[in-house]
Formats: structure tokens, C-alpha cells, sequence
């Protein structure tokens, strides 16, 4: 078709420009994907960056800005020693990036204390800083206006929120009826006179806050039911990347009721599904909240299994017996050939000596 004859010559096309740019073995086009991925998740940084604000954002979109410069020219197909100039300087820019990330970037070996203590004076952390002003009777501006007072502040952040984010397990009973499971960042309303103390997603939100909450996530496992031996789940291990952060993510799953009997005669009661995704990115003006929901409908049809022998022990002698019987007769076949020819043969070569 004509959809398949397009797709053949953008394959072409794309083998073609690999050649062009200089990626040709398979661990060229495995650095090129490399490359890729970390132009990718430095949108991510991006994002972030744009929620903090201030001068960690300047900070950190200077860094990323460093880092796409020295990517661009290795996606384009650098070889040899200027390529591995070019991925040295970003081994070290992604370091510098991990520091800054980690509030251990900026540190000097005498920092400043801005004109509050006489020349020659370091103050290298926020406390040095606060004393100067302190002695000097000055009144001390904005902490995040001070690297030192920024830098302790972006560790003491790493610190609290190392690992941050959700590791969710556990069942939930569900109605044999289509339902939605939604995985939102929420905020508590409670209503102190009131029974209708209830945990509701976030009405009001800042314009910056959605890129917040970013919904990369990973399923190591999903089921409905029991497992039984074969089940198939979809989803298991399924990850998705959210590059923009914010975003809605969405499953469709058909659910099958499913029985599987054991040769014990024991019944076990399950279901198997199958699954469509959607998944749609929200920018910083989106009303939606940023999610995770699995929608699943249960289909009227019931699938059953069974575990079956493959035969009684009569069975399996009378199959034996068959086989044993089937090679003795091939054997004389091949035999009863064997003689005939070579009794041919030998009439043939007494003919001929006559």
C-alpha cells in the first residue's frame, strides 16, 4: 500500500542520513540514541528550572544551555578525537549540573561577605555571612539573594526531598462495573463544622505549579485477580516519560473474567485484560490536573482454562507400542529396499561380465 511504501523510504531516508552524519556501526547509532535521550530529559531540567525561578532558573538554563551546545555538533556525527573532546566536556558539565542540582555548586575558597567584614575576610557559608551583617548592624537582604545562603538552602532541599516521589502498591476491591482509578496530587479541604471532610484534587493552582508534578512513571505490575499459570499482563514493567512533566496519562483496559481449573478440580477466579494508552502533555495555562488513571470496563464474556493430562498410562503404552511399531516398519522398508538394490546391482555387474 501506499502508507507502507512511504514508511519504507522514510526508513531509507533515516538509514541514509546515519550515513551521511557518520553513524554508521550499530554503537554509532546507539550513541546517537544516547545523545537523544539526554536532550530529552534535559527538557525535563528546563521544566524544573522554570518553576523555581529567580536565579537558580538563570543558573540552570545556563548549564543546560552549555550542555545542547556540546550535544549538537555529536548528534551531528563527530568522529574520533574531537568527539571525545566534545563528550569529556559534557561528562563534566552534567557533573557541574548534578552539583548545582545538589546545592554543592558555586563554592569558593573565600567567599565573599559583601563589603560587611574588612578585606580579606571569608565568609564561605550562610552563618559566616549573617555574623558579618550582625557586627556590622546592617540588616541582612533576601537570603536567596546570597550564594552561600542559596547554596545551603538548595542542600538542605536535596536532603529532605532525596528520592522524592511515589512508590505505590498494595489491592483495591472495585464494582464489576467500569470505573476509573486516578492518581492526582491532591491538598486536604476540611470543613471544621461539617462531615464533608473530604480529600478533593487541588481546586486553585499557581500558573507554574503543574510543571511541578511530573508523571514519569513506571508499572511494575498490575492485575485484576489472582495469578495463575500463563496470566499475561500488559502493563507489567510498562514506562512512560512525561518530557514536559505535566501531564495526563491515561489506560483504557478490557477486563475478561477469566477461570482457570487445576487437574486437582480446584477453581480459581480471575481476569486477564488488554489495554490502549492516551497520553496528553499540559501546559501552564491547562485547568486539568495533572494524572495517572487507568479506566477499566469488564466485558460480559468469561474465559475459562483448564489443566488437561495428556493421557491415561494405557494410552501412553498403546502411543509407545505405535512409535516402536512405526520404527520396526520404516526399518524393513528401508531394509527391503536395500536388499532389492544391491541384488539388482549384482545381476547388473554378472550381465555384463557375461
Amino acid at each position: 500500500s501506499q502508507a507502507n511504501l512511504r514508511e519504507a523510504v522514510s526508513i531509507r531516508l533515516a538509514i541514509l542520513d546515519d550515513n551521511v552524519q557518520g553513524f554508521i556501526s550499530a554503537a554509532d547509532i546507539d550513541r546517537r540514541e544516547r545523545y537523544a535521550s539526554i536532550k530529552l530529559l534535559l527538557s525535563d531540567v528546563s521544566s524544573v528550572a522554570a518553576a523555581l525561578g529567580g536565579a537558580e532558573e538563570e543558573r540552570l538554563n545556563g548549564i543546560v544551555a552549555a550542555l545542547e551546545s556540546l550535544i549538537a555538533p555529536l548528534q551531528g556525527g563527530e568522529r574520533g578525537e574531537r568527539r571525545q573532546q566534545l563528550e569529556a566536556k559534557l561528562q563534566a558539565q552534567l557533573e557541574a549540573l548534578h552539583k548545582e542540582m545538589a546545592g554543592e555548586g558555586d563554592a569558593e575558597a573565600c567567599g565573599s561577605c559583601y563589603g560587611a567584614a574588612p578585606d580579606g575576610s571569608c565568609c564561605n557559608t550562610c552563618d559566616d555571612v549573617r555574623a558579618a551583617y550582625r557586627k556590622k548592624r546592617w540588616g541582612m537582604p533576601p537570603m536567596s539573594s546570597i550564594p552561600q545562603c542559596a547554596r545551603e538552602e538548595r542542600r538542605r532541599a536535596v536532603s529532605h526531598d532525596g528520592g522524592e516521589g511515589c512508590n505505590l502498591y498494595g489491592t483495591l476491591e472495585v464494582a464489576r462495573v467500569t470505573g476509573t482509578l486516578t492518581l492526582a496530587p491532591v491538598s486536604l479541604v476540611h470543613a471544621p463544622k461539617s462531615l464533608l471532610a473530604l480529600a478533593l484534587p487541588t481546586s486553585r493552582q499557581q500558573a507554574a505549579e503543574p510543571g511541578r508534578f511530573n508523571v514519569t512513571h513506571q508499572i511494575k505490575k498490575l492485575s485484576f485477580g489472582r495469578d495463575f499459570p500463563g496470566q499475561q499482563s500488559p502493563l507489567d514493567g510498562a514506562w512512560t516519560h512525561s518530557p514536559g512533566g505535566a501531564a495526563v496519562a491515561r489506560y483504557f483496559l478490557k477486563v475478561v473474567p477469566t477461570t482457570y481449573e487445576f487437574l486437582s478440580g480446584e477453581a480459581l477466579h480471575s481476569s486477564q485484560y488488554s489495554t490502549t494508552q492516551h497520553f496528553k502533555e499540559l501546559g501552564p495555562d491547562s485547568a486539568l490536573t495533572p494524572s495517572v488513571q487507568f479506566t477499566f470496563e469488564l466485558t460480559p464474556l468469561r474465559v475459562s482454562k483448564r489443566e488437561e493430562r495428556g493421557g491415561s498410562l494405557l494410552v501412553f503404552l498403546t502411543r509407545s507400542a505405535a512409535v516402536i511399531g512405526g520404527l520396526f516398519t520404516v526399518a524393513g522398508i528401508v531394509d527391503s529396499a536395500w536388499y532389492h538394490s544391491s541384488r539388482h546391482l549384482i545381476k547388473m555387474r554378472q550381465g555384463k561380465a557375461a
